[in-house]
């Protein structure tokens, strides 16, 4: 079932190349069937080319700490709550540095 829906998000991803919730959405597909590593990439691609899709930071951070990569987690964690402090975004800032504190309490 998995499978279907990502394939499902890849066709539209066809018809709408530029639609970054269409992306994120693969990667946390991704993420759903065990491909790590590809939701990994799929995220770190459109923080890329989308640093302000404020969304991807966190979900990379917890791919990240997964792998037990936790210094690169707080850093990913770091760089989403100064993209959050540029876009005005208390929240996302606050959880993204609450996650940041966790990880390195942790």
């Amino acid at each position: 079932m998995a499978n279907s829906r990502l394939a499902q998000l890849r066709a539209m991803l066809v018809e709408e190349p530029g639609d970054q919730f269409l992306r994120y959405a693969i990667a946390m597909e991704s993420k759903r069937a065990g491909n790590t590593e590809g939701a990994m990439a799929e995220l770190e691609a459109l923080i890329a080319e989308h640093p302000k899709y404020l969304a991807c930071y966190y979900q990379l951070a917890l791919l990240l700490a997964s792998l037990d990569r936790v210094p690169e987690a707080v850093e990913a964690c770091r760089a989403g709550a100064l993209q959050s402090l540029v876009a005005g975004d208390g929240r996302a800032r606050a959880e993204l540095l609450g996650l940041a504190q966790a990880l390195e309490v942790g």
